[in-house]
């Protein structure tokens, strides 16, 4: 199969927690590369906050996260607030097309409101010379629409959802909610959970048991290849699957021993099968396959895992990214230890005196990678991996 369109092309960040600024390019497959606590997770949380704000409100999106003080990093040149633009691809009628969208948050002076929206731009324009797709957009300052004279909104809430009700901003719309983001959580994960017929994880790998299920029933193929996975990534295993307990539902390791095949429910599985078992539901989820996602991002997906499950879980991430783009954050070595992976895939997080920097690698490890001196992980482990930010 063909490497997918990339849906994200381009994100900007302004003042958002320990993100000062930061424009960042995108690839298929993008591994975000940096030490505990370096920022990685706060770039990932402003995709999110996207998909919060539209879902719900900008004011729920904040408070979710603490309020504005916690979200909007205080920079004297700046009024308190914080900024997010994307730059992403979406498909009309067999034609893609480029989209930009962002908005600027700002405190209310006046104090009537916890927040207001700044501005919120769209922009959607042809990709092809021969394109016949007329530009549209739309700009809301203060939340006044000042282009298609539809009158004011609340000066707190996003245009988007309401421009979604026609037109081309309707894919839009859709498009950016489609973004799925996971940081599992074990113990939710071994609960024992209402059957449903979903076709997407939870973001914390709840459904676990049903997503698999869904799989095997209409994906078999697909299903296939998350036992492939799970024999390369844990020692003795034969498959994981659902278990049916009435109208209830969780997951089943199956294992060999000699000739004897076991079965074990989620409470003898070990965090790290769990994990691996919820990564892959993840990648390969009835969603991604049916096309209903358009990126995913998924925080340090080695934990708990052996070192040595580090290339299998490479290859799943490589071969999910060939049908929806990825973002990972990590930092592990053996993870990226491959001679065959292009370091344009990686950016460099960092954090001095509480500022986080990404950036693409420095030319000088990108020659050391390229020439095969050295892998990224073997760059890492003896500290002399730069990004072009400390060039």
């Amino acid at each position: 199969m063909g490497q997918a369109v990339p849906f994200l092309q381009r994100v900007k960040v302004k003042n958002y927690r320990s993100i000062a600024s930061c424009d960042v390019s995108f690839r298929p497959l993008l591994i975000l590369l940096g030490a505990n606590a370096a920022g990685k997770s706060n770039f990932l949380d402003a995709l999110r906050f996207v998909v919060d704000a539209l879902e719900t409100t900008p004011t729920d999106a904040v408070m979710k996260r603490g309020g504005l003080d916690e979200v909007s990093r205080r920079v004297q040149s700046d009024p308190e607030g914080f900024g997010i633009s994307l730059e992403f691809v979406i498909q009309s009628g067999g034609e893609p097309l480029s989209v930009m969208y962002g908005f600027a948050i700002s405190r209310d002076p006046a104090g009537h409101r916890s927040l207001l929206v700044l501005v919120e731009q769209c922009t959607v324009r042809g990709t092809q010379p021969q394109s016949t797709f007329e530009e549209v957009g739309f700009l809301m300052t203060h939340g006044f629409f000042d282009q298609l004279g539809d009158g004011g909104i609340e000066p707190d809430r996003l245009y988007l959802p309401l421009a979604a009700t026609r037109g081309i901003f309707s894919e839009v719309y859709r498009s950016l909610r489609s973004m799925l983001f996971y940081h599992l959580d074990v113990g939710l994960m071994r609960q024992v959970q209402p059957r449903l017929a979903g076709t997407a994880l939870d973001d914390s790998g709840g459904r676990l048991g049903s997503v698999l299920g869904t799989l095997a029933r209409q994906y078999p193929v697909f299903k296939k290849r998350i036992d492939d996975y799970m024999r390369a990534i844990v020692p003795g295993a034969v498959g994981i699957g659902e278990r049916v307990l009435d109208t209830y539902s969780t997951v089943e390791l199956r294992t060999r021993h000699g000739d004897q095949e076991l079965a074990f429910g989620p409470e003898a599985m070990s965090e790290g099968t769990l994990r691996a078992a919820g990564l892959l539901a993840a990648l390969f989820q009835p969603a991604v396959l049916g096309g209903d996602v358009s990126l995913i991002g998924i925080e340090e997906p080695e934990t708990s895992l052996h070192p040595a499950a580090a290339g299998a879980l490479f290859d799943a991430l490589s071969e999910a990214s060939e049908r929806v783009q990825l973002v990972v954050t990590t930092q592990s070595a053996d993870l990226l230890d491959r001679d065959d992976f292009d370091p344009a895939s990686v950016r460099v997080v960092t954090m001095t005196d509480g500022l986080t920097t990404i950036s693409e690698i420095d030319e000088v490890s990108r020659r050391i990678i390229d020439d095969g001196h050295a892998t990224l992980g073997e760059l890492m482990r003896s500290g002399q991996l730069r990004s072009k930010e400390t060039e």
